[in-house]
């Protein structure tokens, strides 16, 4: 470049710097006021970081090698931690205790049936079969899983059955019935004794001379100078011996004259009632409630039974002696477990386990539950706890009462059994018509174990005449739906069927049926299922319960049998400052919340709150 170039250059860059950016005076200073070149600041340029050579250049050098590879070695090895350590955690954490599988008499309630006042199918008076099959749909709403029958068969023939409740054929379509709507059917059998008019009987009296092959079917034995063999007496009262001039000797018969013993000393007789049991159960009958089964094997040697010391009746009624000899012999269990492996016969090959339930009615708790097993072998799978029957409020602390009762139930239970429980039977007072009716069918319904409700306690009836075992209340219409308009039942009805019946309740949400339909499919939840019971707070009117299961739901369940009002603090056992009502006797207090330092029982009144 020449020295004139140059020259125009540098005069060409001062005026730049004297004239403003936008030739506006107000944006720049004026030519005379400017700043000298000397005076601006350069602008500098943005930072663009290093170049690829120059960053590859540092990222080789050792020190940025070494801190990468520990950086990472580092996160793998806590990535490796946490996860060793979640492994841990899991596996050594303490786990819910599997649920066991439950059979089908362990997972829901049972209704008894007494079948000649339940439903009249062909306008006689009398309950039968077909009655029943016409109600299996009401049973299956219910949400009970079986149906227990009263015995249907003829005393004069254990293998069919008594034609004042059907036939056969009505039978096979009841049993096909029931198990098409899911549930399971239970029935009567006693053992003990047959109908005088039993074929077997009848050869039996005429065989003391000809000696046929019935001629020790039956218990008999020589009088003493005309009177009987010894002191035992029957169970309605009076000798438990009856004459027999055919043969010249004397039957032993525990209840009726007209029910005589039968000898299972035999093994005749032994072999002939379990092929009784395998009919019914090739039948498809799931289970058999053995009744009178304390009864079924007597003294050989026909010894005299004590008197009894803590009896102050009549003489000549049975509780005025005491009866080593005549109840739960040894060889009643014996027989018990030849019956149990009769059964196990139809546990094979797929078919469904029998169940098989002891009838006992002994207040000895620990007599009872020996005929659950004997010398490590099984027997029944339930034998019936009648220690609840007839519940009632009222009276002198009814709530410790009532829960001292089921805790020595459980106490005295096996280790592996369930515990069963009843309010009602045909041989007891029904709880309907009481103030604590409807508490106490909560109570049976939620209590660990199988229920056994009594047919019509599922509607709050009540006794009539002193006897529970009045026709079925099943409309407001004449007969209540039990028989036919215009016929008399067998025995008479409640006169408050027209409002105390199953129509009525099924349109009140109110009702007693619909409370009990509510208990009954609570039962469901895992918790009464499987949980755990134990007292909650008992006083004196109140019986109060826990149902807890690991990993679910956990209820309180609370009932004032009292005549007062009662006050409970629950969280002073333990339990939370809030809970929720599920279910209430009343069944007007749903998704209540109550704070469970106060919670307030009316006399009669029952709830069932979650927490």
């Amino acid at each position: 470049m020449s020295a004139n170039d140059l020259d125009k250059a540098e005069q060409g860059a001062a005026e730049k710097l004297n004239k403003p950016e936008n030739g506006s005076p107000e944006d720049g200073k004026a030519a005379d006021g400017g700043l000298d070149a000397d005076e601006v600041e350069p602008k500098l340029a943005p930072f663009a970081g290093m170049g690829k050579e120059e960053l590859l250049k540092v990222s080789s050098e050792p020190f940025w090698v070494y801190l990468r590879w520990t950086l990472l070695i580092l996160f793998w090895l806590a990535w490796i931690a946490m996860l060793v350590g979640a492994i841990v955690i899991i596996v050594t954490a303490p786990r819910c205790a599997p649920r066991p599988e439950l059979q089908w008499w362990e997972n829901g309630a049972f209704l008894r049936v007494f079948t000649r006042s339940f439903k009249d199918s062909d306008g006689n008076g009398i309950g039968d079969l077909k009655g029943i099959e016409e109600k299996v749909d009401y049973l299956k709403e219910l949400n009970v899983k079986s149906v227990q029958v009263s015995p249907v068969y003829a005393t004069a023939n254990f293998t069919d059955v008594d034609p004042v409740f059907g036939t056969i054929a009505d039978f096979d379509s009841l049993v096909a019935t029931v198990h098409d709507k899911g549930l399971k059917l239970v029935v009567d059998f006693d053992p003990n004794h047959s109908g005088v008019d039993h074929p077997w009987f009848v050869q039996s009296a005429a065989s003391k001379a000809n000696d046929n092959t019935f001629k020790d079917y039956y218990v008999w034995a020589d009088g003493v100078g005309g009177n009987p063999p010894n002191n035992w007496l029957s169970v309605t009262g009076g000798p438990a011996w009856n004459y027999s001039a055919v043969r010249d000797q004397w039957y032993l018969h525990t209840f009726q004259p007209e029910q005589p013993d039968l000898n299972f000393r035999n093994p005749d007789v032994r072999a002939a009632v379990k092929d009784a049991l395998r009919f019914w159960a090739a039948k498809g009958v799931d289970g058999f409630r053995l009744t009178s089964a304390k009864y079924l094997v007597e003294d050989a040697a026909l010894t005299n039974e004590p008197a009894n010391p803590n009896f102050s009746g009549q003489p000549g009624e049975y509780d005025s002696l005491s009866h080593p000899y005549t109840t739960n012999l040894d060889e009643t269990h014996s027989l018990l477990q030849e019956f149990r492996t009769t059964l196990d016969e139809f546990a094979k090959d797929g078919d469904s386990y029998r169940l098989l339930v002891t009838d006992v009615m002994d207040t000895n708790i620990r007599q009872v539950v020996k005929y659950y097993s004997s010398n490590g072998t099984r027997e029944a799978d339930i034998t019936l706890n009648y220690n609840l029957l007839g519940l009632q409020g009222g009276g002198d602390k009814p709530g410790n009462k009532t829960f001292g009762t089921i805790q020595s139930w459980l106490d005295n239970l096996p280790d592996g059994k369930r515990a069963n429980w009843m309010i009602g039977s045909e041989s007891s007072s029904r709880v309907g018509g009481s103030l604590y009716a409807r508490a106490a069918n909560l109570l049976l319904l939620l209590l660990p174990g199988t229920p056994i409700a009594y047919y019509g306690d599922e509607i709050g009836m009540a006794d009539v005449n002193g006897l529970s075992t009045s026709p079925m209340q099943w409309n407001n219409t004449d007969n209540a739906g039990f028989t036919n308009p215009g016929v008399t039942p067998w025995t008479p009805l409640s006169q408050n069927y027209t409002t105390v019946n199953v129509g009525t309740q099924k349109q009140d949400d109110s009702s007693f049926l619909s409370m009990f339909m509510a208990a009954a499919k609570l039962r469901d939840e895992a918790a009464f299922q499987w949980g755990g019971f134990s007292n909650a707070l008992t006083t004196d009117n109140v019986v109060s319960f826990k149902r807890e299961h690991a990993g679910a739901t956990s209820y309180l369940v609370a009932a004032n049998l009292g005549g007062a009002a009662a006050s409970q603090d629950y969280t002073a056992a333990g339990l939370p400052e809030e809970g929720t009502v599920v279910l209430s006797s009343g069944m007007n207090r749903k998704d209540e919340k109550l704070k469970l330092n106060n919670v307030m029982l009316q006399p009669g009144e029952a709830l069932v709150l979650s927490y």
